[in-house]
């Protein structure tokens, strides 16, 4: 056996980075030549073994760019990238270590890395006290790995479904946005595995061909400050991957991918903030997470904030739960390609237990203050065949509905996106009008001080300001909107659902019909509400609440608009 040969001294830097108690290990001390062509796998590999045999330390890189492959940490190692400093991915994929020797298979959310069955640059397992920083960046070279000119649509819809199938069959095919197919890829760019103490800040990752940063059982982890700038047609570059992880603080983030920005999945006590989101998949994919909050983002994206309830292995016990989001504004786009989402800028989606086995209620006690949106789409909140989704409250939701490009909205447009809780192809993707929000299978729901208004000119697809269906237990209070222009449908619509109370609303201008019910049963609470901008208060005119005075069937003349009305109880 060789004997590791070192270098006479560890160099130690000047710096209040570098703890002074440590060896610094350059890595051109120990070989590396950083110069985009010389592969320095094993001399970084070797500066990283010197460190670790010193108890740990720094492993420096100055300026320049270190080629390489497969790189293993270990604990109580400090990756230090300098400015000018490049972490770049070998282009050669035998330069990459397979991942099933390190516990790796394809359980979602339990123990899967990325697709495929390598691993990508850095592979962290079984390790505490581990950071990467510095101003440097690590770049994936995905690019390289790609088939520009091949679309990566998948066949997870039956195309007899949606709304225009020859045109909607074209517009998932389409290279425009992605995604683009993969061609013997490396797996994700940095994987902690079974960790606790990592710490991440200031660098930037760049061009994964895969997932990006993931962390698998990890306890305890600090994400401050770095940039994720990832090609967005390639698919499968999630920006943070944080699975069955427990105490995660990610802040200042900028994330920029195809694919989704977070994917949170398994996880508790998960606080992100301040961080811009861009992606053409969800800028934030929650699963089986509790616990958590998410404060201070900005998202430009296909899909907003997507929370699935699913019974994958790993997952079928687990809910989704006390769960927070805050002070969020998000820009939705609706997108050709194969990517899951069209444009919903709040997205929860829940998989229906399987026949004649109950599952018990997947997501409960979600949240939402404060929320600005302006979407190609609406919100959209499927609860599954027996586990509705229970206990969601928004309050201060101001959804202002744009239309899509043309083009998009004859091909895309008009339909409902299941993919991923839905059971068959067949419920996979469908037609289906589309309201501003839509519920259907929801217990509990709580919409305070929701606000919907529609841009003057909107495809034919889109319907109601709020429609709920299949519910128990509806609170509405403080809502103000309208029914899309070019639609018959109503400001609230309710159907098959029992037990409501409607308070401080009001129409506003151009509404037709502000209240629509069909088989509402436990009609609670219908008061104070402003009704002057309504064609029509209640449809049909004969339903009552068991509080509510009596209310205009047709639009008053402006010039004798009452004040709000009060509460009365009905005889």
């Amino acid at each position: 056996m060789r004997k590791l040969l070192l270098p006479p001294i560890f160099l130690l830097l000047a710096t209040p980075i570098f703890a002074q108690s440590l060896p610094v290990c350059d890595v051109r001390a120990f070989g590396a030549k950083g110069d985009g062509v010389t592969l320095d796998t094993s001399a970084v590999s070797v500066a990283i073994a010197a460190c670790v045999k010193q108890g740990g330390g720094t492993v420096y890189f100055g300026p320049g760019r270190y080629v390489i492959g497969t790189v293993q940490l270990y604990s109580h190692i400090h990756l230090y990238l300098e400015s000018g400093a490049a972490l770049v991915g070998s282009h050669d994929i035998h330069d990459y270590l397979p991942s099933p020797p390190f516990g790796f298979a394809r359980n979602y959310g339990v123990d899967i890395t990325g697709e495929g069955s390598v691993l990508g640059m850095l592979i962290v397992k079984n390790a505490q006290d581990v950071s990467i920083e510095g101003e440097g960046e690590i770049d994936g070279q995905g690019d390289t790995f790609m088939a520009a000119q091949t679309s990566h649509g998948g066949n997870d819809y039956e195309e007899q479904y949606v709304r225009n199938p020859e045109k909607f069959r074209a517009a998932m095919s389409s290279v425009d946005y992605g995604p683009v197919e993969p061609n013997g890829r490396p797996g994700t760019l940095i994987v902690f595995f079974h960790c606790s103490n990592v710490r991440l800040h200031g660098i930037t990752l760049r061009s994964a061909p895969n997932w990006t940063l993931h962390l698998q059982d990890v306890e305890g982890a600090a994400i401050s400050d770095i940039q994720i700038l990832n090609n967005p047609k390639v698919p499968n570059n999630d920006g943070i991957d944080c699975m069955q992880c427990r105490h995660v603080r990610i802040s200042n983030c900028n994330i920029d991918t195809g694919d989704d920005g977070f994917a949170i999945v398994g996880s508790e006590h998960v606080n992100v903030s301040n961080c811009s989101i861009s992606s053409r998949s969800a800028a934030i994919r929650l699963e089986s997470t509790k616990l958590s909050t998410f404060t201070g983002l900005t998202m430009d994206t296909n899909r907003g904030i997507a929370v699935f309830g699913d019974s994958f292995v790993g997952q079928e016990n687990r809910s989704t739960e006390d769960v927070t989001f805050s002070d969020i504004v998000i820009r939705t786009r609706l997108i050709p390609g194969g990517w899951w989402g069209k444009a919903e800028p709040i997205y929860i989606a829940v998989q229906p237990c399987a026949p004649g086995i109950a599952c018990g209620v997947r997501v409960r006690n979600v949240v939402f203050n404060n929320i600005t949106a302006e979407a190609e789409n609406g919100v959209l909140l499927w609860g599954g065949e027996g586990t509705p989704i229970t206990g969601v409250e928004m309050n201060g939701v101001r959804l202002h509905m744009i239309s899509p490009n043309l083009a998009l909205s004859e091909s895309v447009g008009g339909n409902l996106d299941l993919r991923w809780t839905a059971l068959t192809p067949r419920d996979a993707i469908f037609k289906s009008d589309i309201p501003a929000f839509y519920a259907k299978k929801v217990n509990g729901l709580r919409l305070r001080d929701v606000q919907v208004d529609w841009a003057g000119s909107m495809p034919g697809y889109f319907s109601d300001g709020l429609r709920i269906e299949d519910f128990n237990d509806l609170t509405i209070d403080s809502f103000a909107g309208l029914q899309a222009q070019t639609a018959t449908g109503a400001a609230i619509y309710l159907k098959n659902g029992s037990g409501v109370s409607i308070t401080n609303s009001r129409a506003m201008p151009g509404t037709r019909t502000f209240l629509q019910l069909d088989r509402v049963q436990d009609r609670r609470v219908f008061v104070n509400y402003d009704l002057r901008d309504a064609a029509t208060a209640i449809a049909p005119a004969d339903q009552r609440f068991d509080t509510q005075i009596g209310v205009p069937t047709t639009k008053r003349n402006p010039a004798s608009r009452s004040k709000p009305t009060v509460a009365n109880s009905r005889p």
